[in-house]
């Protein structure tokens, strides 16, 4: 009787350990992943060059956006180098003249109109330029005019704002600074499907840095290819920097004609690996790592929570591994991670935590398997 109770147990723990084992499988960490390579003769980065790979990539787009910034401030006002267009409008001052002391719109023929000289070409002149013009007409008139001209509105100088907006279009500039905030808010606002990063493409980079050609605007439309080679331009910003609900500063980029800002629809992230329920969810404005943790029901009981890894494609075909240690970042050592479209969640088991989680489901599926009649644990 003895041996026959002895095997019932035996093939009782045998049961457990099936229904335990074909709960989940298992994730293997980071770590493991690089030592069996490493053991095959693979080359691969260790988990600090990786962990240098996925931060420089974002090291680089600031880098990206600080020199554009810098570019611009140092070619000083965008007056002085604005190619006048149809649209504008233009402020004229001459001293001691009062009846010229007015504002003229540049036409579609690219003229304005002004008393004593009539139609004056202003398309395609700077300020400087055009001052020089209307003083030689002038001249004729009054003695040594004191011409004085500024641009009241760029109505030729428009920025593009697409995608999750509520009011995709062009827009033209306004006279002083123009900030990416001020445009997102000319479109009406994000929409419910943006998601956390913005998309800024200077004209420097886009080609489009002459504001007035029509014809290089139109290639551009036309272009099948334009989308795939402006994303390489792309500066990505994390959106509520742009639109200050982050709590920090929001960043202010003077923004010029030709420039481009698109909010990309907010996408997908994958989470995987130990936790309550694998899947794709939706990247919301605020998603972050433990954002999405949070999502997919928190981890289990079997999780390496030291070794949680976010992937993301940094270059086609390329991708960089972050891996986090859960308990640091809830002490704050670590900061928490902003997601992008694609990135990939996973987080690997702890074999030695997930053998005890396997017993303890196993055992638990035995008990109401048994429950039903099926087992019995009698002499």
């Amino acid at each position: 009787m003895r041996a026959s109770k002895l095997a019932r147990i035996t093939v009782t723990v045998g049961v457990v350990a099936l229904l335990g084992c074909a709960t989940k499988s298992i994730t293997k960490p980071r770590s493991e992943i690089l030592k069996e390579a490493e053991g095959q003769g693979l080359s691969l980065p260790n988990a600090e060059e990786e962990k240098q790979m996925f931060l420089e990539s974002e090291q680089a787009q600031k880098e990206k956006l600080i020199s554009v910034i810098r570019q611009r401030a140092n070619d000083g006002t965008m007056d002085a180098s604005y190619i006048i267009g149809p649209q504008d409008e233009i402020e004229v001052s001459v001293f001691d003249v009062p009846e010229l002391n007015l504002s003229s719109k540049v036409n579609q023929a690219g003229f304005i109109s002004l008393p004593l000289v009539g139609a004056v070409p202003a398309a395609g002149y700077t300020e400087s330029k055009l001052r020089e013009e209307l003083a030689h007409r002038l001249s004729s008139y009054v003695r040594n005019p004191q011409v004085s001209i500024g641009i009241a509105h760029y109505g030729s100088q428009k920025v593009a704002v697409m995608g999750a907006v509520r009011k995709p279009g062009t827009y033209a500039l306004k006279k002083g600074s123009n900030s990416m905030l001020e445009l997102v808010s000319q479109a009406g606002g994000v929409n419910e499907k943006a998601g956390n990063y913005m998309n800024f493409i200077p004209a420097e980079l886009s080609g489009l840095s002459a504001t007035n050609d029509a014809e290089a605007r139109a290639r551009l439309a036309l272009d099948a290819e334009a989308p795939d080679r402006l994303k390489g331009s792309a500066i990505e910003i994390p959106l509520d920097r742009v639109l200050g609900t982050s709590g920090g500063i929001p960043v202010e980029v003077p923004v010029r004609g030709g420039d481009m800002i698109v909010i990309p629809e907010a996408g997908k992230v994958m989470v995987e690996g130990e936790v309550e329920k694998v899947g794709s969810y939706d990247l919301g404005q605020q998603m972050t790592l433990l954002g999405s943790l949070a999502a997919a029901g928190g981890i289990t009981y079997g999780a390496k929570f030291d070794e949680v890894e976010v992937i993301r494609e940094i270059a086609p075909g390329e991708k960089a591994h972050l891996v986090v240690n859960l308990e640091k970042l809830s002490r704050g050592e670590e900061h928490d991670i902003k997601l992008r479209n694609g990135d990939i969640v996973r987080v690997p088991s702890d074999s030695g935590r997930r053998m005890s989680q396997d017993t303890w489901e196993g055992f638990t599926k035995l008990i109401n398997f048994g429950i039903g009649g099926s087992v019995n644990m009698g002499p």
